[in-house]
C-alpha cells in the first residue's frame, strides 16, 4: 500500500465528498489525469478534479435502484495517479501497477479519465474479460499521427492481446474506411447509436447473451454523448443519445459481472458542466447497479 502511494497524489474529500479507509473498501477510485496524446482538444488532465466536484454535488440515493450507493458500497478514493507529462509508457505503467495492486486486493477499480490511452494500461490486469465499449468512435486505428498507441488507437492495441470476440462496441457513428474495414473482418459485435436510441433493450439483451457470465470490463467515453448533452469532450460527434437514454442503457449494463470500468475524456476548458455532471451521474448508476446485482 505504501508503496502505491508514492504513484498518487491523495485527494480529500474523495468521490461524492466521502471517502472510506483504503482497507474496507470494495470499490476504489482512481484519477488519472492523463493528457498526452491528443490530437485537437487538450485538457484532460483536470478531468478527475471536475468530476469528483460534480459528484459531491449530486445526491447519492439513486432512485433508479432504490439504493443509496454510499450505504450499500465502501468507497475509496485514491487521488490522482502522478503522470509524467513527456512519456506515455511510463505513465502507463503506473496506471497498471495500481490497477494491478487494487484489483489484486479483491476491490474493484474505477478510473476518472484523463484521455481514453487509460484503458489500454488498466487492461493489462485483466486477462480473461470481456470489454463492453461504449463510444461515438471505433478508435480502432493501427495508427494515426504517427503513433501506434494513442487516443484514436487504443481499442485496437487493446485487441493486440484480446480476441475480437470479446469486444463490444455501442454508440459508434464515426469511424475511417479503414477502421469499418478492420471491425468487419474481426465481425466485432457493434451497435449504432441510431440503435442505441431507437431500441435499447434489444442491445441489453444481446449484451447479457453475448457476454453472459464472463468478467467485464467496461470503458465509457463521454463522446458517446450526443454533444448537446457533452459539449466538454475531446472529440465531439453529432448524433448521439441523449443523457436520459444513455443512464438507461448503463442502469442494464452495469447489472453485468463489472470487475472494473472507466469514463473518460472529459475536458474541462470546453465544458459548462454539463458533461462533469452527466459524468458523475453515470458512474452513481453504475454504482447502484453494481450494488444490486448479485455477484
Amino acid at each position: 500500500m505504501v508503496k502505491m502511494m508514492e504513484n498518487l497524489t491523495p485527494v480529500r474529500p474523495g468521490f461524492g465528498g466521502f471517502d472510506e479507509p483504503y482497507e474496507r473498501a470494495n470499490v476504489v477510485f482512481i484519477g488519472v489525469p492523463l493528457d498526452i496524446t491528443s490530437s485537437y482538444r487538450s485538457g484532460y488532465r483536470f478531468g478527475p478534479a471536475r468530476i469528483r466536484e460534480a459528484s459531491a454535488n449530486l445526491e447519492t440515493y439513486l432512485t433508479s435502484a432504490g439504493v443509496d450507493v454510499f450505504e450499500r458500497l465502501n468507497i475509496s478514493d485514491l487521488g490522482d495517479l502522478i503522470i509524467t507529462p513527456t512519456d506515455l509508457m511510463a505513465s502507463g505503467k503506473r496506471i497498471s501497477q495500481v490497477v494491478k495492486k487494487v484489483h489484486g486486493d479483491g476491490k474493484m477499480p474505477v478510473l476518472l479519465g484523463g484521455e481514453h490511452t487509460l484503458t489500454y494500461f488498466a487492461l493489462e490486469t485483466f486477462k480473461n474479460v470481456f470489454v463492453i465499449h461504449l463510444d461515438a468512435h471505433r478508435d480502432l486505428r493501427d495508427e494515426y499521427l504517427g503513433d501506434r498507441l494513442c487516443h484514436a488507437t487504443v481499442i485496437r492495441r487493446v485487441l493486440d492481446r484480446l480476441p475480437p470476440k470479446r469486444l463490444l462496441q455501442i454508440g459508434i457513428r464515426s469511424c475511417s474506411k479503414e477502421e469499418a474495414e478492420f471491425a468487419r473482418k474481426a465481425k466485432i459485435a457493434t451497435y449504432t447509436s441510431e440503435q442505441v436510441i431507437d431500441d435499447a433493450p434489444r442491445i441489453v439483451a444481446a449484451a447479457k447473451e453475448l457476454v453472459g457470465k464472463s468478467r467485464v470490463y467496461l470503458t465509457i467515453d463521454l463522446d458517446v454523448l450526443d454533444p448537446a448533452f457533452a459539449p466538454g469532450v475531446a472529440t465531439p460527434e453529432p448524433g448521439g443519445p441523449s443523457t436520459v437514454e444513455l443512464l438507461r442503457l448503463v442502469q442494464e449494463l452495469g447489472k453485468l459481472n463489472i470487475w472494473a470500468f472507466d469514463v473518460v475524456e472529459l475536458v474541462p476548458p470546453h465544458d459548462d458542466g454539463t458533461t462533469a455532471f452527466a459524468a458523475a451521474k453515470i458512474i452513481y448508476e453504475l454504482l447502484a447497479a453494481v450494488a444490486s446485482s448479485p455477484r
